[in-house]
């Protein structure tokens, strides 16, 4: 047994010999017994494990599986895998700039085929010339 084994037993298992290997039991209670440096680091590993043992984790027993599902299902059976977003006071999405794109459309459309002209236009035609479209009555696009 060396040093650097020695150590990796105490990082797995701790100070405590009853919780080594027991094949590796013996050459450790050896090497302690002979080196300074294992005792030494066989005493770190005891003050590390009184920190640990310190620590108490608040673990539940009581509960069973029928109170853990009870506890996620919603009031009409059904399985929450999610919680529920909570709602923004306003909405900024597709939904907006869609309705801006199709504006800016309408307006190119509009802006593009003189859609307002055509109205004008067609009552002065009405008027001085015979019903029928001629050449001259298109736009020069």
């Amino acid at each position: 047994m060396n040093i650097e084994r020695f150590q990796e037993i105490l990082d797995a298992f701790g100070a405590d010999p009853r919780r080594w290997p027991e094949a590796e039991r013996g050459a450790a209670l050896a090497l302690i017994a002979g080196s300074d440096a294992a005792r030494s680091r066989q005493a770190e590993a005891r003050r590390l494990d009184v920190l640990l043992d310190e620590i108490s984790l608040p673990v539940r027993l009581d509960l069973d599986a029928a109170a853990i599902v009870a506890g996620v299902k919603d009031a009409s059976g059904n399985v929450r895998l999610f919680r529920a977003r909570k709602a923004m006071p306003f909405s900024v999405g597709w939904p907006s700039f869609a309705g801006l794109a199709a504006a800016a459309v309408a307006g190119f459309v509009i802006g593009w085929f003189h859609v307002a002209d055509y109205g004008a236009d067609t009552q002065s035609l009405a008027s001085d010339q015979p019903a029928g479209l001629t050449y001259t009555d298109v736009a020069p696009w």
